[in-house]
């Protein structure tokens, strides 16, 4: 791959579930695929396939998503009084 190329896909690109509009999802370099005919990731369903579960095996929680799970769940739980938590409302 060369560094001097532009990493953003080509025009003729458009309409390719992998094209990000600033990159590709499978190659770094979309035009090097098409330098020598047809790129190989163009409409290809099994590498869109593959590019969605590597997307979902790859996300982790943010620190944003772990804190409102745990509020989800402080809310959840009543007092010991039995009096239920308010959940967020002011009293």
């Amino acid at each position: 791959m060369h560094s001097h190329q532009d990493p953003k896909p080509i025009g003729k690109c458009g309409g390719c579930p992998l094209n990000l509009k600033k990159s590709c999802g499978m190659f770094e370099h979309p035009a090097e695929q098409w330098a020598h005919g047809r790129c190989k990731g163009f409409m290809n369903a099994k590498m869109f396939e593959a590019f969605v579960a590597a997307q979902a095996r790859e996300h982790e929680k943010t620190h944003k998503e772990i804190r409102r799970e745990k509020q989800e769940e402080r809310k959840s739980i009543s007092h010991v009084d039995g009096i239920p938590n308010p959940g967020g409302s002011r009293w």
